[in-house]
């Protein structure tokens, strides 16, 4: 039988969840050995990292394989849905972090990940962003920005806390328990909005930390049809849930949800 100080060891160490960084990739040669070097320079270093190759015909994989605790898995069918839905399946971690392949995770990012997934109701969790084109070197500068997007972006879709892919963590058990409600196709969804949604009809707890801190380039998303692309996905992702801001909802799907269906929305 262990002495009283060997049993509390025992205890906490089976409180500290086992991490895996799930990031899909393709054609990301000029980038993702930066993205890399920064989880080799982590104080708290993840379990398992995890790129999915989405069909990239550059050096990617080549240079990604020359990382210490990378796994690479292929996934064929184009578009970051099933990229994501690859990695996260093939995750063996207690927790499922998830990155872009141009996102740079701050030295403490997987500490601060392992601490507060020690707190057992938490499910699901979602981090700052400073901006990368303003961040040159160790600096991350202009978080400011990010939180005034997340503020106006979580009003616009009545959806909250959301967890954006390039800057989240889930607990595998969580994933495992809302994949089912998620979709397939990248043109038919916004894909971090459908995940969001999925967690919460699910019942899963998530908030957001500022101490989970990237820095991602926010600012190749400011183009006209990119923008016009992501409030359209975001409306049908919403409409297809009954969830969320009605008003988002296209026409046909708010005259849907008068009819006497059962369904529960959130406003």
């Amino acid at each position: 039988m262990p002495e009283p100080d060997d049993a509390q060891a025992t205890l906490v160490a089976a409180q500290v969840p086992t991490i895996s960084v799930v990031i899909p990739a393709f054609n990301e040669e000029r980038i993702i050995t930066r993205c890399l070097q920064a989880l080799a320079d982590q104080t708290d270093l993840p379990d398992e990292i995890i790129l999915v190759d989405n069909g990239s015909t550059d050096d990617t994989v080549r240079l990604a394989a020359q990382f210490p605790k990378i796994r690479i898995i292929t996934e064929s069918r184009q578009g970051i849905t099933y990229a994501r839905q690859a990695g996260f399946d093939a995750a063996q971690g207690d927790v499922i972090a998830r990155i872009d392949a141009d996102t740079i995770v701050h030295t403490h990012w997987i500490a601060c990940i392992r601490q507060d997934f020690t707190e057992p109701g938490l499910h699901g969790q979602s981090g700052s962003a400073a901006i990368a084109e303003l961040s040159p070197g160790n600096h991350f500068w202009g978080s400011w920005w990010y939180r005034g997007f997340r503020f106006w972006h979580q009003r616009s879709i009545g959806v909250a806390p959301m967890l954006y892919g390039f800057n989240s963590a889930i607990r595998r058990e969580a994933w495992l328990s809302a994949r089912h409600l998620v979709t397939m196709g990248d043109e038919q969804v916004s894909e971090d909005v459908d995940v969001t949604i999925a967690l919460l009809k699910s019942g899963h707890r998530l908030r957001y930390s500022s101490r989970m801190l990237v820095k991602a380039r926010l600012f190749r998303s400011i183009d006209r049809k990119k923008l016009a692309h992501y409030y359209a996905t975001d409306s049908i992702t919403l409409a297809r849930h009954q969830f969320g801001n009605t008003k988002r909802w296209p026409r046909h799907s708010r005259s849907d949800s008068e009819a006497p269906s059962g369904t529960t929305r959130n406003r």
